[in-house]
């Protein structure tokens, strides 16, 4: 959002505040804001506030915010003059959050296309079963695939599946060696914890099981409650799909209660952690913010991206 911003402009605008901090000092008080959008996010400092502002306004609400556009070390931000709190009937939380430019129905309709391409009839039997719930398919398309690096947007989850998918279909070719419906059954079912970890209203959050249990372990239950109404379904099958849901995230330190211990575990880290690295970095280069040609400080990868100029290769710089 910054980048579509100029030093002195004036602007009102309704945002979520996803951040808020007093600060005391000699000649009286401030309040630091994080405001957002579907836009991005906008930082902001408010000069001896109103009493209202200080005791009932908090993070999580929904304001309408003006103020004046100003520059503070390097970065924009908004220096507000007016702000209030608005009721739940007062804005549509849907403005608050970013989508997938993709049709999230599209990409639905290309993993089912997936799962028919699977040659083994109790996976796709157990993919159709999970897949084809509408219950499911409604929370699958609104879910986002993380709360703020990669895909952290309605719609993100899809995305993120049907692209894993398509590049396990290209690793399976390199790789004969692989059980392609396994990785592909793998790649569909590594993240449907998420369904129930995060929840979407006018931000994106965890849900109670989500932040006490975390979207893996939720996982495996999903995946369990299936296959407990399906006779005979090959129990080695069953182990190795429940492995590839713990170990995704590759390392203990990251969250997997296990490492991946099979090939096609493996397979699924490096194509989970390829996605979602190189989408997260195509976010931050495309979010404004940082010096010419550079994104601002990325503490998750321990480093800045350079856009690279407007007439470099590949450039770009969104700070023109």
């Amino acid at each position: 959002m910054p980048d579509t911003l100029k030093v002195g402009e004036r602007v009102e605008r309704v945002m979520v505040v996803s951040k808020k901090v007093r600060r005391d000092f000699s000649g009286g008080r401030f309040l630091l804001f994080q405001f957002n959008d579907r836009d991005g996010v906008l930082k902001g400092v408010w000069w001896d506030p109103t009493e209202e502002a200080e005791t009932s306004v908090g993070v999580d609400d929904v304001v309408r915010v003006q103020g004046e556009i100003t520059e503070y070390q390097g970065s924009l931000q908004l220096k507000v003059s007016w702000l209030e709190k608005l009721d739940r009937d007062e804005y549509d939380p849907s403005v608050f959050l970013p989508a997938t430019p993709r049709d999230p129905e599209g990409l639905y309709e290309e993993i089912m296309q997936v799962i028919a391409s699977i040659g083994s009839e109790p996976i796709q039997e157990l993919l159709r079963a999970i897949f084809g719930d509408e219950t499911f398919q409604e929370a699958f398309i609104r879910a986002p695939a993380a709360k703020a690096w990669h895909h952290s947007y309605i719609g993100g989850l899809a995305e993120h599946v049907r692209d894993m998918a398509a590049m396990a279909r290209s690793a399976a070719d390199i790789y004969p060696e692989v059980d392609r419906d396994l990785l592909l059954a793998g790649v569909l079912l590594h993240d449907i914890g998420k369904v129930e970890e995060l929840t979407v209203t006018n931000h994106i959050s965890y849900s109670d099981r989500g932040r006490l249990v975390g979207h893996i372990v939720l996982g495996v239950e999903m995946l369990d409650r299936r296959l407990a109404g399906m006779d005979g379904f090959p129990e080695e099958t069953a182990l190795r799909l429940k492995h590839m849901i713990l170990s995704h995230h590759g390392l203990l330190e990251h969250g997997s209660p296990v490492l991946p211990m099979t090939i096609e575990g493996m397979l699924l880290h490096y194509l989970d952690n390829l996605d979602a690295q190189v989408r997260g970095a195509l976010m931050a280069l495309d979010r404004g913010g940082g010096e010419p040609g550079w994104t601002e400080y990325i503490k998750l990868l321990d480093r800045f991206l350079y856009r690279g100029g407007p007439d470099s290769p590949g450039g770009r710089d969104v700070n023109g």
